[in-house]
């Protein structure tokens, strides 16, 4: 037997949905006041697209009653509302009357019909009186937070345009004050088109009446670089050290991003200041340039990418990732032409920024021609350039790591031998690109093992005088997984030269964290590293016998003052080549400081 179906509606709960947009979907009671001047200016614009000489405006008023609430009238001499477009646009949530089949939904700010909302979060009451250029009539409209509505016809003379009526809910008065709601003004509607006026009764501003340099007719031939500049520091309060124009046809794009007067961390997401359609999305946008991008912090307007229903970003489509392309072009074509015009401003950016010039030389052949000379490298001689590596080496040497970097500089330093670090983001991917562009160099990659091969080795009656000192150290390094080597190298100074590998290096890790763990991890890792088979780790700790210390040491016959200070010297080397100590190293530097204390006291 077939069963019969019905069907049936959603049911809303206006209250529920009021908490839902006050706690999670707008991130302040703030953004009332935007979504008010959304509207109204979505309603000028729809006025305008009838008579294309209409100039609107908007107004507002603040005042105190004698109760202690605050009263807000929002006013805006738009298209207005019919008595039927009030019941479609102003009881159906979700419905826009942007989307009006007659007019261009991209003209419009408002997307979703539910801005009018947000006043529930501030008051408890919104009454809208408004009539529309097509009627007559005037409507007034009282909403309440329940989901009712009181509607009725109103006798008299009204001009078209829509005024909004609301009065604050007990704590939240601040939302209504004059200096609040100027602020809110300045901070959403500072670029908006057309004028916003703010009186509290006695005394009456326009809040947008001075527009930013950049939105000026051919601003950047006609502002001067000092006002562009200051504009910026009054934005973001930072002197910045330079700006550049941003212009995207996709997304209908335009802004200026302003120059870091210092380092950024490459980490750190770089928030910007972006509008749409002259309205203040959000200062947090992070999404609008590419990630490099991190040296610049950027104003931008957009008239053509879709926001997110909290009108606080963007949504993450393709148009975006156009967008984001383009404008990150815009910041490569500038440094392009610093390159090829302007070396010394190129220079002193490069001197603050070279992490995000070196992210995109890595990804752009052409970057990575004209800027690979300038960029600075850490290296064995010091900070030097590519250009200064590049004309004192035809072999181009680099560790991949910086512990290994940190375990050799000393000892290339002193050899002249020129060693890069590649332990930082981006550097190793650059040294390697470097024959694609100058095929004359070499790269060569070196580990420590690979330098203490090269000291030069001991004669035999060196080495013979010294196996007495070598079968000692071996003994004592024997429980720390390294033997000893003893040879000949600069600087005298160094007594001696911890090198390993990166699988010991990574093992010594791994057995530092089984004694910091508790037994159940430290059981795991012991259980990981016998199914991947990985060895006890074996470091080399090379003597330098050329070293005045290592010389009596290996003259002395006294066993247990070698041993001594061989554990001591072990302890040193790792210590110089900044390795962290296990319990067992830890327990060895102690010991042996306890026994030099105890010499001295004797």
């Amino acid at each position: 037997m077939q069963q019969e179906e019905s069907n049936y509606r959603f049911q809303v709960n206006l209250q529920g949905m009021i908490e839902l947009l006050s706690g999670h979907l707008y991130s302040s009671p703030r953004v009332y006041l935007r979504e008010l001047l959304q509207n109204g200016t979505d309603a000028i614009r729809a006025r305008i697209q009838h008579d294309p000489d209409y100039e609107g405006q908007i107004s507002i008023e603040v005042f105190s009653s004698g109760d202690g609430h605050h009263t807000l009238i929002f006013e805006d001499d738009g298209i207005g509302l019919s008595e039927a477009e009030v019941h479609t646009f102003l009881a159906i949530i979700g419905e826009s009357s942007k989307r009006r089949a007659e007019m261009r939904d991209s003209d419009f700010i408002g997307r979703f019909g539910i801005g009018l909302l947000s006043c529930f979060v501030v008051s408890d009451e919104i009454v809208l009186i408004t009539r529309s250029i097509h009627s007559d009539v005037a409507i007034e409209w009282r909403g309440k937070p329940d989901g009712t509505y009181l509607l009725r016809r109103l006798e008299g003379e009204f001009s078209p345009g829509t005024r909004i009526y609301l009065r604050s809910k007990l704590g939240f008065e601040e939302y209504f004050e004059r200096s609040t709601v100027r602020d809110l003004c300045r901070q959403y509607g500072g670029m908006l088109p057309f004028p916003i006026s703010l009186s509290d009764g006695m005394k009456s501003e326009i809040i947008n009446a001075v527009k930013p340099p950049w939105l000026l007719p051919d601003w950047q031939h006609t502002a001067a670089p000092e006002a562009v500049l200051e504009h910026g520091r009054q934005l973001f309060g930072e002197n910045f050290i330079d700006y550049i124009p941003l212009r995207s046809e996709i997304g209908d794009v335009s802004g200026i991003a302003f120059i870091l007067p210092h380092r950024a961390s490459i980490a750190a997401k770089t928030q910007h200041q972006v509008y749409l359609k002259g309205m203040l999305l959000s200062e947090h946008v992070e999404n609008i340039l590419p990630d490099w991008a991190f040296f610049v912090k950027c104003m931008i307007n957009t008239n053509d990418l879709m926001p997110t229903a909290s009108r606080e970003e963007f949504y993450e489509d393709a148009k975006l990732a156009q967008v984001r392309e383009s404008l990150g072009n815009c910041l490569r074509d500038y440094l392009v032409y610093l390159a090829e015009h302007d070396l010394p401003r190129l220079h002193k950016l490069i001197a603050i920024h070279f992490l995000s010039i070196k992210a995109l030389a890595v990804q752009d052949d052409q970057l990575y021609r004209l800027f690979i000379k300038w960029l600075p490298f850490e290296t064995s001689q010091g900070r030097l350039t590519m250009e200064q590596i590049l004309e004192l080496n035809t072999e181009i040497r680099f560790t991949s790591s910086l512990d290994e970097f940190r375990q050799i500089s000393r000892v290339t330093a002193a050899q002249s031998m020129c060693v890069i670090n590649g332990g930082y983001v981006f550097d190793t991917e650059l040294i390697l690109r470097l024959p694609q562009f100058f095929p004359q160099y070499e790269i060569v990659r070196i580990n420590p093992l690979d330098i203490t091969e090269s000291f030069e080795e001991l004669t035999i009656a060196e080495l013979q005088s010294a196996l007495a000192f070598l079968r000692t150290a071996d003994l004592v390094l024997q429980p720390f997984g390294c033997k000893a080597e003893i040879k000949k190298y600069l600087p005298l100074e160094l007594p001696a030269l911890y090198s390993t590998s990166e699988e010991a290096t990574f093992m010594r890790s791994v057995e530092r964290t089984q004694e910091q763990t508790n037994p159940l991890f430290a059981s795991i890792l012991e259980s990981l590293s016998q199914a991947f088979g990985m060895q006890t780790p074996h470091g080399q700790l090379c003597f330098n016998y050329h070293n005045p210390v290592i010389a009596k040491l290996v003259r002395s016959d006294n066993t247990a003052l070698q041993g001594k200070a061989v554990e001591m010297i072990y302890v040193q080397a790792l210590l110089m080549g900044h390795h962290p100590l296990n319990q067992q190293e830890m327990r060895l530097l102690n010991n042996g400081l306890l026994h030099l204390i105890e010499l001295g006291m004797r």
